[in-house]
């Protein structure tokens, strides 16, 4: 489990484990955001359940340890992350395959704190590929706004 937190608030960024309890806790938050409490628990379950088996998610968590925030990615191509972006075509998951992206599938932040920080570790735990994503509020999609961030490695 990944963690970060700020000295300065109650928040907290953590890397959830593949376990009901984590599957729960992600599909009741969820299901309370928009866009998603209008979606439709079978697909959307086996995203999430992907993301949690894979170690592709990251949540924020407050004092309460209520979650206040979820981002969760899938391994990709920038050929195929460029076209989902652009809402011309679907993501290729590249489970075990080389891979040169990262697309964030499933973001929603209810405490305005925790956007950054899920971003930024999205990016730390993505070192090395561009990271994708799509900017909606309330379910409307605005743009054209920037779509991806290159992260570049820290290792030699």
């Amino acid at each position: 489990m990944t963690q970060q937190s700020n000295d300065t608030d109650d928040l907290t960024v953590v890397g959830l484990t593949s376990s009901f309890e984590a599957f729960g806790l992600v599909m009741d938050y969820l299901s309370r955001v928009a866009p998603f409490a209008g979606f439709e628990l079978g697909k959307f379950g086996g995203i999430i359940r992907q993301q949690l088996a894979r170690g592709h998610n990251l949540a924020a968590l407050n004092g309460r340890r209520e979650m206040v925030g979820y981002a969760g990615w899938i391994h990709t191509s920038s050929v195929s992350a460029e076209l989902w972006a652009l809402d011309q075509g679907p993501l290729q998951h590249l489970d075990g395959q080389a891979h040169d992206a990262a697309a964030l599938t499933v973001v929603a932040v209810s405490d305005p704190r925790a956007t950054m920080r899920l971003m930024r570790g999205a990016r730390a735990l993505n070192k090395g590929v561009r990271v994708y994503f799509k900017r909606s509020y309330d379910g409307e999609v605005r743009g054209p706004k920037k779509a991806s961030v290159l992260n570049f490695s820290t290792e030699a």
